[in-house]
């Protein structure tokens, strides 16, 4: 979404980073490919032809043949294939049922070429209960065994603040990315906190239908969304500019996830660099690591790890909304553990107030500890081209006691505490 203030090189997508490039950048860092097949205005054949392009053998087909004159004679393997994207609004304007036959339509007797490919849905829009619900009401149409076709429903759910007063209008309505007050602070990640209420909500919808729960959610788009003025590319209207804020709002929503593996089964920042909620920015020769991106660095070492239950318990905080007294919770994280390795992250919402937590272990003895912490004394701050490392994590060593430990929260901040354990 550019405007005619946007860079020259900015208004036309010149298609030089296509099917190849992605999947070659997606094994440089170690990630898999997600493809999304244009439900809204291509037929069901190329969606075919672009699976084959990607995962027939080489020498076996003509797109093998194609693929193999690019320089990319080993076929791709890609697996995660999206159906339609947003098929309820810009990817269609489907009713669920409608979009429901275009989906066994675009998945029927499609070629997986010895991979496992792994479809998944247009799911709803934030709390669009009927759109889960009927979709697989048409799908179980046919049979159960439908079903079986989809690995998983995309769910989105962008924040922004509309309710204190704001106007509806699609730009005017979002606050601010970079000036904002202390209530417009809780009131986003209130709003962002709704994700734990979808994932649980849908989780029940699709109960209904798929009793041995098959299906499982993708939220594969999220995260906050301003009003343009922050771009540091002018023009580049759905750059934003992330904070200490975003950072906190990534946290709080990366601990959600880690809360309920056993629904969520994949969850992406869709949108990587130069867009909303980014972990990077870059413009020419210039580049910098946004707050948001040091949170994903913190929250990498839950990646192969088991989820555990974590019981957090804070006294709520309290702040003025429009002159009446809120409340907000005081401290929320999740847990995991790879071997002997614990991994707890935890995000401390106040603007002012560090949280004094004992951490109390079930069957287990700590050996080591560390804690690293992001945070910053102004919560308006942010990464910038000229000052790159104005919010940077920190890290150190703690003093551990058996199956107790006891650690200060900064205020406003994403930590993480790896903790070695005995046993």
């Amino acid at each position: 979404m550019l405007s005619d203030k946007s860079p020259a090189s900015h208004r036309y997508d010149p298609n030089a980073v296509g099917t190849n490039e992605f999947v070659h950048f997606c094994k440089l860092i170690g990630a898999e490919p997600y493809l999304a097949a244009n439900v809204r205005s291509l037929p069901a054949s190329a969606f075919q032809q672009w699976v084959e392009y990607c995962n027939s053998p080489a020498g076996s087909t003509t797109l093998a043949d194609t693929r193999a004159a690019a320089g990319y004679s080993e076929p791709f393997h890609v697996q995660y294939w999206g159906v339609g994207n947003e098929s309820w609004g810009c990817g269609g304007d489907f009713t669920p049922q409608e979009y429901a036959v275009e989906f066994r339509r675009y998945s029927t007797w499609l070629p997986s070429y010895g991979d496992e490919l792994k479809l998944i849905a247009s799911g709803p829009n934030t709390d669009d209960w009927n759109w889960t619900r009927e979709f697989l009401a048409e799908m179980v149409r046919k049979g159960p065994g439908q079903l079986r076709h989809i690995y998983g429903m995309a769910l989105h759910h962008y924040a922004w603040n509309l309710s204190r007063g704001k106007t509806q209008d699609w730009d005017a309505g979002k606050g601010d990315a970079l000036k904002f007050e202390p209530v417009d602070w809780f009131e986003l990640l209130r709003e962002g906190e709704r994700m734990e209420g979808l994932v649980t909500g849908h989780w029940q919808v699709l109960s209904e239908m798929d009793h041995e729960h098959h299906v499982k959610l993708i939220v594969d788009e999220w995260g906050p969304w301003y009003r343009p003025g922050s771009e540091a590319t002018p023009g580049d209207a759905l750059e934003q500019m992330p904070t200490l804020r975003d950072a906190v709002f990534s946290g709080m929503t990366l601990d959600i996830f880690n809360r309920h593996p056993e629904k969520v089964a994949m969850a992406n920042c869709a949108q990587l660099v130069n867009c909303l909620n980014s972990l990077y920015l870059a413009h020419e020769d210039k580049f910098v690591i946004t707050p948001v991106g040091r949170v994903f660095e913190l929250y990498a070492s839950h990646q192969g790890g088991n989820s555990l239950r974590t019981v957090f318990s804070a006294p709520n905080l309290r702040y003025d909304r429009d002159g009446k007294v809120a409340s907000y919770w005081g401290l929320k994280g999740s847990a995991s553990v790879r071997g002997k390795e614990l991994t707890i992250t935890a995000v401390n919402p106040s603007p002012t107030d560090s949280r004094l937590a004992e951490i109390a272990l079930r069957g287990a003895v700590a050996k080591n500890a560390s804690m690293t912490f992001l945070t910053h004394a102004d919560i308006h701050a942010h990464n910038t081209f000229e000052q790159p490392h104005a919010v940077v994590a920190q890290t150190k060593s703690l003093n551990v006691s058996g199956e107790n430990l006891v650690v200060e929260i900064p205020p406003a901040s994403v930590t993480a505490l790896k903790i070695q354990l005995n046993s």
